[in-house]
């Protein structure tokens, strides 16, 4: 059959469109992998922190803190009562770490019905302190085997402070703070993940930022051991001392009753 000059050109226009014309059928753009990574190393305030330092050395670092922070108090006490109660204050407050200090060893402590469950395990080598910082930041230290591996702060958000009012103002202030967007990462319960989070990461640290409605968690880990952390935690949940010992389940265990005997054959016992 032939064709019309019109219907020829038609075949031939679109045979060149196609040779040239893209597929509609393109994979959509990666994600940007590289959100939340930092060059450079953040510095956790005091500059010496650092990872791997014990509680009595970290105790040691706030004394120092402490101490010239009530300086000035000590330039205008009087001798005497007054000079007495500033000491008794200065000894109380770098005496408060150490008397933090809990471990996560075979009982059971208060720290698993806070929000910070799933931050530490048991039967592991793990143990943790806490001290409020003059801002009122509540700063925990968590610690394997008592080496510092990751600090978490507490910040209250509140409008016209710092970190904003809100969780979507605080990413905001840290993305501006850190030099880069993070990398978004949703509560997932069946990780072990109960908030929102976002992300970032430089050289030796994770850092993330938690979304706890009026609190904000900044949490500050090793990297060398958040991504060895199954070798830390030998001992899983179904471990831990929430787990009933087998001696326990045995003897309360809910008693079954005997099997029923077998039918005897009644046969001539009439």
């Amino acid at each position: 059959m032939k064709l019309s000059w019109f219907a020829m050109a038609t075949v031939l226009a679109l045979g060149a469109q196609a040779a040239v014309a893209p597929r509609s059928f393109a994979k959509p753009p990666a994600a940007n992998s590289n959100a939340g990574n930092l060059e450079k190393s953040l510095q956790i305030s005091p500059a010496c922190l650092k990872w791997g330092l014990s509680l009595e050395a970290i105790a040691k670092i706030y004394d120092k803190v402490i101490a010239d922070e009530m300086l000035p108090l000590y330039h205008k006490a009087q001798p005497g009562l007054e000079l007495d109660a500033l000491n008794e204050e200065q000894k109380n407050r770098q005496g408060a770490l150490r008397r933090s200090r809990i471990e996560f060893g075979n009982t059971p402590t208060g720290v698993d019905q806070s929000q910070l469950k799933g931050e530490y395990s048991y039967r592991n080598g793990e143990s943790m302190a806490v001290l409020t910082l003059p801002s009122g930041t509540k700063r925990h230290f968590f610690f394997f085997n008592d080496r510092l591996w990751k600090i978490y702060d507490e910040h209250k958000l509140k409008a016209g402070g710092g970190l904003g009012e809100n969780y979507q103002e605080a990413i905001k202030a840290l993305t501006k703070r850190f030099g880069t967007a993070p990398k978004a990462v949703p509560a997932d319960y069946d990780k072990g993940r109960p908030f929102d989070e976002a992300e970032w990461r430089d050289p030796d640290k994770l850092i993330r930022a938690v979304d706890r409605g009026p609190m904000l968690g900044v949490v500050y880990t090793d990297r060398k051991v958040q991504e060895n952390l199954s070798q830390y935690r030998k001992n899983q949940v179904q471990d831990g001392p929430e787990a009933i010992d087998k001696d326990v389940a045995a003897v309360t265990r809910k008693a079954e009753p005997p099997p029923k005997p077998a039918d005897k054959d009644k046969k001539g016992k009439k």
